[in-house]
């Protein structure tokens, strides 16, 4: 049997201990190259011209042969007029993505130091770009689609939950001390912090190899609308798309897919393999960053978290220094934050983004 491609050594061609040894000018050096390929030509971003321009090293910044106009391996990015040393944003990208289930921003700040609303701006930053680089193309082929229900769930009472003898969710004797009342997870269908990630994965084209692209969406409900409206919106027509037996699927043979339903109540996977079993290993990933991680995510940057996810599931074959790649290059192409920037100033998100605004994809 193949060992897995995270226990091979091509997984970690870097270490956080070889960045933290950088100096200043090495670790704006690696940003450049991640950012345009190359340490040594850099893209001006007024006049777009490829050049060796003139290095500025007093004050890390180039000045352009063409236009002459000054700027940084940050200039124009959500890490625009940053404070926090080259290194230390290295640093910070390479804990990002080596943390599989997500980053704390308490996590990070003892990694990198500084204040914690440095860590939680920063952070939020890459997230915000992760959603906003969005590819257009189409899904192909398999696609699997399901919702997941996430936040609004009431905390437990103080009180253990009187109930009869007869009542089958009465707690045992030995846990009385330890449990209180139960709250399921869709007991409170109306809470107003209550919403449901939708989940799109594209198959590869060989079986047994998962998903190789993820497209999230919020919405209030798992209704036939929002389903049909996303569906139109990102998968081509004559595709195969996978669900469960909910009704607010039972449209799309009308609309020219071919679909195909499982029945969880009795299977998880059909005898002829029809399954969603990628959208699910997606939900499973984004539970465990909100037990563990966040532990609370609110409906103004649901989307935000799982686009995260989203990037993460379509990463995890890649190795540590292309994800590091790819996450740069997706943070520089998403321009300066329009939330996040002097986000202590009062620069901040005043409404939730939903799935009309644009979704989540690899590049």
């Amino acid at each position: 049997m193949p060992a897995h491609f995270w226990l091979s050594k091509e997984a970690i061609p870097l270490t956080l201990d070889e960045l933290s040894l950088l100096s200043e000018d090495q670790a704006r050096r690696f940003l450049a190259e991640m950012r345009w390929g190359c340490a040594d030509k850099q893209v001006c971003p007024d006049c777009g011209v490829v050049d060796s321009h003139y290095d500025i090293r007093t004050r890390k910044q180039w000045r352009c042969k063409h236009c002459s106009h000054t700027f940084s391996v940050t200039t124009n990015t959500p890490f625009a007029d940053h404070k926090i040393s080259y290194r230390k944003l290295a640093m910070a990208i390479f804990a990002f993505v080596i943390n599989q289930k997500g980053l704390a921003a308490l996590t990070l700040r003892r990694i990198i130091g500084g204040h914690y609303r440095t860590s939680f701006t920063l952070l939020h930053k890459i997230r915000e770009a992760v959603m906003l680089t969005v590819s257009t193309e189409k899904m192909n082929g398999v696609i699997e689609i399901d919702g997941g229900h996430f936040s609004g769930k009431k905390r437990k009472g103080r009180k253990k939950k009187e109930s009869t003898p007869a009542d089958k969710n009465q707690v045992p004797a030995k846990y009385s001390n330890q449990h209180r009342s139960k709250v399921g997870a869709s007991a409170f269908p109306f809470h107003p912090n209550r919403r449901i990630v939708i989940v799109l994965r594209e198959m590869f084209g060989e079986a047994g190899k998962g998903a190789s692209r993820t497209v999230v969406a919020v919405c209030k409900s798992e209704n036939a609308a929002d389903v049909q409206a996303l569906v139109k919106q990102w998968v081509n027509e004559r595709s195969t798309i996978h669900s469960d037996e909910l009704p607010a699927y039972g449209n799309l043979k009308l609309m020219g897919f071919v679909h195909e339903a499982v029945n969880h109540s009795e299977e998880f996977s059909r005898d002829d393999g029809v399954n969603e079993n990628q959208a699910e290993s997606f939900f499973s990933r984004m539970r465990r960053s909100c037990f563990g991680i966040y532990h609370r995510i609110t409906p103004k940057y649901m989307l935000d978290y799982a686009c995260e996810m989203a990037w993460r599931e379509d990463m995890r074959r890649k190795n540590t220094k292309h994800q590091m790649r790819s996450l740069f290059q997706r943070v520089c192409s998403a321009g300066v934050s329009s939330d996040w920037f002097n986000y202590s100033h009062g620069h901040r998100r005043m409404a939730e983004i939903m799935f009309q605004a644009p979704l989540s994809s690899a590049t």
